[in-house]
């Protein structure tokens, strides 16, 4: 085998294992994001719904880390780093989440102000 072969196979190698780590990489994201979607119930009845689409709907205001916040009807939301980040307009805030069980979620707000919500 000559030096041109061996460079083409070892930069073919180089871009196959990129491409099974980005793969890799790219199905925890869907993974984890599939794990949020439909819709959630908090404590005080109201509902949170995700969607594929990477949209949500609050139906009523959310007590507890959200009470701060304008986030009601239908605002973005993005997963990543442990966090779920909402955002409607300018208002923009993070959350870390933890899937305590299949059907229950809780986001903390730096581990000061949670709530949880049960898949229904």
């Amino acid at each position: 085998m000559n030096k041109k072969n061996k460079n083409l196979m070892i930069i073919g190698m180089i871009i196959i294992i990129i491409i099974v780590f980005v793969a890799i990489g790219m199905g925890m994201i869907f993974n984890e994001k599939a794990k949020f979607m439909g819709t959630w119930q908090y404590s005080e009845g109201g509902t949170i719904t995700f969607k594929n689409d990477d949209s949500a709907v609050i139906d009523r205001q959310i007590i507890g880390p959200f009470i701060f916040t304008n986030l009601i009807g239908n605002i973005n939301y993005k997963i990543a780093n442990q966090q779920v980040t909402f955002t409607a307009g300018s208002v923009s805030i993070s959350f870390y989440y933890n899937f305590i069980a299949q059907n229950t979620l809780v986001l903390t707000n730096n581990g000061e102000l949670s709530i949880t919500l049960y898949k229904i």
